[in-house]
């Protein structure tokens, strides 16, 4: 996203009233090119929003950084603002434009309230809300801070229900620290004495660092192992649907797939499935970011909008070691969004199962 706004004034992190806890570099790794069936239905521009991710081959060292903030706001997705009203230009992660004015806007015309007075680590950013976001760019943002210093307020999102959990129990599982929550809701505006950001550890779509995984082992190590499993992960309910789905579970069946509704499982639930998988198949979204959990060299088939420019789950399989390969699929009716129902053609979904010896 451009950076350069119009009428909202911005900072760089350094640069703000702070101090800097530490400043690190994520090792040096190889991101292979992912396997894609049907490329020739990618549209150019789709192609050209994922060339990085999927192409740029030998990642070198790459700088992160922990600073702790004084006298800031928090609005938005993870926005922060300056007592000064400027824009740390690092925490401008997918906002639009006008999503970066409204929250500009909204700060100007704040009230003084009661400053929050607990050392508290922002784990916010955009599409926060999500879960594959949350445990590939903001949890291990907590891991990394946990080095370098301690907080007693993890500021998080405002979810309810099962994601509410999921946030709660991925910290109880990978960290030996007791926190406050301290959940936000968009359109707040919360002011903090002292604030610590973590960034530079994702910048998503272009690069993920492999220290996103590090608890990952240590989250699913107490999983009981057993009976390899092969797992189709549905999404009921979704705009982002399989046109005549009843067809490629009929498939999978005969295959031996079993079918798993993430939403309706807890953490734990999700990362013994995973854990145990020796093949997952499933469409492009949240349900399958519990590949994180899946151990080297488990198959993975994503199934995918041709429209849909994602490089996400490539990354997570790049540096977890997983064999990778992607269908995508032209959208049922001609559309250039990726929320919509698509086709994925039976016969090729069993080439791969074949070619993986299933």
């Amino acid at each position: 996203m451009k950076k350069d706004l119009s009428s909202v004034k911005t900072v760089d992190l350094k640069a703000a009233a702070g101090q800097t806890l530490a400043e690190l570099f994520s090792p040096a790794f190889f991101q292979p090119s992912p396997a894609v069936q049907n490329l020739h239905l990618v549209p150019d521009d789709v192609l050209q929003a994922m060339h990085a991710g999927w192409h740029t081959g030998q990642h070198m060292p790459r700088p992160f950084i922990i600073r702790r903030l004084s006298d800031v706001y928090v609005t938005e997705e993870g926005l922060v603002f300056t007592r000064d009203n400027e824009l740390i230009i690092q925490t401008i992660a997918q906002h639009s434009a006008a999503e970066c004015q409204r929250a500009y806007e909204r700060v100007l015309s704040k009230t003084e309230s009661v400053p929050e007075e607990k050392p508290s680590l922002l784990l916010r950013k955009r599409g926060d809300h999500n879960y594959g976001h949350w445990l590939v760019e903001l949890l291990p943002r907590l891991w990394r801070a946990e080095r370098v210093g301690s907080y007693s307020c993890l500021v998080v999102p405002q979810v309810s229900g099962a994601m509410q959990a999921v946030i709660r129990d991925s910290v109880a599982l990978s960290s030996p620290r007791y926190y406050q929550y301290l959940s936000l809701g968009n359109d707040e505006v919360r002011y903090f004495r002292t604030l610590t950001l973590v960034e530079g550890l994702t910048d998503h779509g272009v690069y993920m660092s492999p220290l996103c995984f590090e608890r990952n082992e240590q989250m699913s190590a107490a999983m009981f192992s057993g009976s390899p499993l092969r797992l189709y992960i549905a999404r009921p309910g979704s705009r982002r649907s399989l046109a005549h789905e009843e067809q490629i579970q009929a498939l999978l069946i005969r295959y031996g797939f079993i079918t798993v509704d993430p939403a309706a499982l807890t953490l734990l639930e999700q990362i013994k499935l995973f854990r145990n998988a020796a093949c997952v198949v499933g469409m492009m979204g949240a349900g399958m970011s519990s590949i994180v959990f899946c151990a080297a060299g488990t198959k993975v088939g994503i199934l995918a909008p041709a429209t849909m420019p994602d490089t996400f789950y490539a990354f997570i399989a790049g540096i977890r070691g997983l064999t990778y390969q992607e269908i995508r699929g032209e959208t049922e009716h001609p559309s250039t969004t990726w929320d919509v129902p698509f086709v994925i053609l039976p016969e090729q979904l069993e080439a791969l199962l074949m070619q993986w010896a299933l």
